[in-house]
C-alpha cells in the first residue's frame, strides 16, 4: 500500500510533466509512422516506370532569334539648303512634331529665304560690275587699235608719197658704194639734196625705220584684236555659265526652303527647332512608314546556314503578350556583322552556339500584318520555321530508346502492365517532341520514358539533420 501511495503521489506531483512526455511520445510515433509510409510510397513510385503518351500533333523545327522591330521603309531627311555662299539658314517654321503622321509631299519644315534674296541682289550687282568692266576693257582695246591704225595710215602715206625718192636715193647710194666715181658721187649728192628738200625730209634710215614701225604696229594691232577676242569669250562664258550657275545654285537652294516628306509615315525624330540656324547636310527629321514592319535580328554562324529567304516565322512582343504574329524571312546576310563593319572577324569559339566569339549575321523578317500596338524599336522574339509537319504521332525525346544494335524503339505499356517494344523511325524533331513512325503505333498509347536522374527514395535524404549542439 505504501508503494502504491508513493507512486500515486509521484504522478500527482509530476502530472504535467507526464502529460507533456506522453504527447511528445505520440508525436514522435506519428512522425515516424508517416515517414515510413512516405518512404514506402516513394519506393513504390520509384519502382513504377516514368511514362508518357503518344500524341497526334503539329511539329515545327525552328531557330529562335531576338531582334528589334523597324519600319520597312524609313527615311532620314537632310537638306542642301545653305549652298550658294549661305553659311547658315534660320528655321522659320516646323509644321509637325515627333509622333505626327504625314503624307508624302507634305511640307514638314520651312526655312527663312531672306538671305537668298540678299544673295541674289549681291550676285546681280557683282555680275553687273564684271560685265561693265569687260565692256570697258574691250572698248579700251578697240581704241588702241584705232589709234594704231591712225598711226599706220600716217606712216603709210609718208612711205607712199616718198617711195620714188627713197628708190632713187637708195639706188644712188648703192652705186656710190659700189663704184666711188665722181659721176656716181655727183648723182648721190643730187639725190640727197632732193630728198632733203622735201616738205618732210627723206633719208634712207628714216624711210626704212618708218616701214619697220608699220610692221610693228600691225603686229600690235593683231595682239589687241586677240585680247579683244579673249575678253569677249570670257564675258560670254561668264554671262552664259559662271554667272548663271551662281544664280541657279542660289535659286535651287531657295527652292529647298520647304522640306517635304519623301514618304508617308510617322515622324520619328525632329532634329530642328524654330528660330535655330540649320547647317547644310545635317538631319532635319526622320520618318518611318509603319504600314509594314520588319524585325532586324542577328543569327550566330551555327544557325545562319539553315535560314533561307522566304522561310516563315512566328514573332512575339512583350507589348502583345502571347499573341503571335506571322512573318517571312526577306533577307539573310552573306557577310558577318564584323566584316560588314570593316573589322577583322574574331576567331569563332565552337563550344556553344551562343559563344561571344562566334560570328553573327543579320537577317530581316517582314511581318505579314501590322498592328496599332506595335512601335519601332520594340524587342521582338521570333522563331524561324526551318521545317514543319502536321497531324503526326509524336512523343517526348526521352521516350525513344535504342537497343544494342542502335535501332530506335518505344516501350509501349499495356493495360495489364506488360511492355511491348515497337521499333520506330524518327522524323522531324522539335525542342521537346520527336515525330515517330512505326507499325502498330496509335494515338493515346502509353510509352515508357527513360529518366536518367530520378529522385532519391531514401527518406533520410529529405530530412534536415542539425549539427548544432
Amino acid at each position: 500500500m505504501k508503494v502504491l501511495k508513493k507512486i500515486g503521489g509521484f504522478f500527482k506531483k509530476h502530472l504535467k510533466l507526464i502529460i507533456v512526455l506522453a504527447i511528445i511520445a505520440v508525436i514522435v510515433g506519428l512522425v515516424w509512422h508517416n515517414a515510413k509510409a512516405a518512404q514506402k510510397a516513394m519506393e513504390e513510385a520509384a519502382n513504377q516506370p516514368a511514362t508518357s503518351e503518344i500524341k497526334r500533333m503539329d511539329l515545327q523545327q525552328s531557330v529562335a532569334v531576338t531582334g528589334t522591330l523597324n519600319a520597312n521603309n524609313k527615311a532620314t531627311v537632310t537638306s542642301t539648303i545653305g549652298g550658294g555662299g549661305i553659311t547658315g539658314v534660320k528655321v522659320s517654321k516646323v509644321n509637325y512634331k515627333e509622333g505626327d503622321y504625314v503624307n508624302a509631299g507634305d511640307i514638314v519644315v520651312e526655312f527663312d529665304g531672306d538671305d537668298y534674296n540678299r544673295k541674289i541682289a549681291e550676285l546681280n550687282a557683282q555680275h553687273n560690275i564684271e560685265n561693265k568692266q569687260s565692256e570697258i576693257d574691250i572698248a579700251d582695246l578697240q581704241q588702241k587699235i584705232k589709234d594704231a591704225q591712225d598711226q599706220i595710215e600716217k606712216k603709210q602715206k609718208y612711205l607712199e608719197d616718198n617711195k620714188y625718192i627713197y628708190d632713187d636715193l637708195k639706188d644712188a647710194f648703192n652705186e656710190y658704194e659700189k663704184y666711188r666715181t665722181d659721176d656716181v658721187k655727183k648723182r648721190w649728192d643730187e639725190q640727197s639734196a632732193i630728198a632733203a628738200g622735201r616738205a618732210e625730209s627723206v633719208t634712207i634710215e628714216k624711210y626704212e625705220a618708218t616701214r619697220d614701225e608699220v610692221d610693228t604696229i600691225n603686229l600690235q594691232i593683231q595682239t589687241y584684236q586677240n585680247q579683244i577676242e579673249i575678253a569677249q569669250l570670257k564675258q560670254n562664258y561668264a554671262q552664259s555659265y559662271t554667272q548663271v550657275d551662281a544664280k541657279e545654285d542660289v535659286y535651287e537652294s531657295m527652292e529647298k526652303t520647304h522640306v517635304s516628306a519623301p514618304i508617308s509615315g510617322y515622324i520619328i525624330t525632329m532634329n530642328v527647332e524654330e528660330g535655330n540656324n540649320y547647317t547644310q547636310g545635317n538631319t532635319v527629321f526622320t520618318i518611318a512608314d509603319t504600314s509594314e514592319f520588319v524585325v532586324t535580328a542577328t543569327v550566330n554562324e551555327y544557325d545562319v546556314a539553315n535560314i533561307q529567304k522566304d522561310l516563315p516565322a512566328n514573332i512575339k512582343f512583350e507589348a502583345t503578350g502571347d499573341e503571335e504574329f506571322k512573318g517571312q524571312v526577306t533577307f539573310v546576310s552573306v557577310a558577318s556583322e564584323a566584316s560588314v563593319a570593316g573589322a577583322e572577324p574574331q576567331a569563332a569559339v565552337p563550344t556553344t552556339s551562343t559563344a561571344s566569339g562566334a560570328a553573327t549575321y543579320k537577317i530581316k523578317i517582314k511581318l505579314d500584318e501590322t498592328d496599332d500596338r506595335l512601335r519601332v524599336g520594340m524587342t521582338a522574339k521570333a522563331s524561324v520555321i526551318l521545317d514543319s509537319v502536321d497531324n503526326v504521332l509524336a512523343v517526348p525525346y526521352d521516350c525513344v530508346q535504342q537497343d544494342e544494335n542502335g535501332k530506335d524503339f518505344v516501350a509501349v505499356i499495356k493495360k495489364d502492365g506488360t511492355k511491348k517494344n515497337i521499333y520506330v523511325t524518327k522524323g522531324l524533331e522539335s525542342d521537346y517532341y520527336v515525330e515517330i513512325k512505326g507499325e502498330g503505333l496509335k494515338e493515346g498509347m502509353t510509352v515508357e520514358a527513360i529518366v536518367e536522374d530520378a529522385p532519391s527514395t531514401d527518406i533520410m535524404d529529405y530530412m534536415e539533420i542539425s549539427t548544432e549542439e
